[in-house]
């Protein structure tokens, strides 16, 4: 179960696709590429290339928090269409439970 909520900001990262960097390092990324500050409590989120992984990362009380979520193989994330290119989008909280609680069938197997 997602253990924040609504109150905080999000923010979606389009160009963030690295999966493998810890919280440190994301943060680095953040303020160097982003020019934000990731300590200022919001949510950032990042989803891999092929849309099967997606990452929650943010700091609170003194800790990092970094939430995944992968569905199982044949599903997907449902894809973001950006409108403009700009390199980070606030994504609303309804929207964001929409991403993450609406998985895409990539392929069926009919026999």
């Amino acid at each position: 179960m997602l253990s924040i909520t609504g109150l905080h900001n999000f923010y979606f990262l389009p160009g963030l696709h690295d999966m493998r960097c810890k919280a440190p390092r994301i943060f680095e990324i953040i303020r160097a590429k982003y020019h934000r500050d990731p300590l200022n409590g919001d949510v950032y989120m990042f989803m891999s290339k092929d849309q099967t992984k997606v990452k929650m990362i943010h700091y609170e009380n003194h800790a990092y928090y970094v939430h995944e979520k992968c569905f199982s193989k044949g599903y997907k994330f449902v894809k973001i269409v950006l409108r403009d290119d700009v390199p980070v989008y606030k994504i609303e909280w309804k929207s964001l439970v929409s991403v993450l609680e609406s998985p895409v069938i990539k392929s069926i197997n009919l026999q």
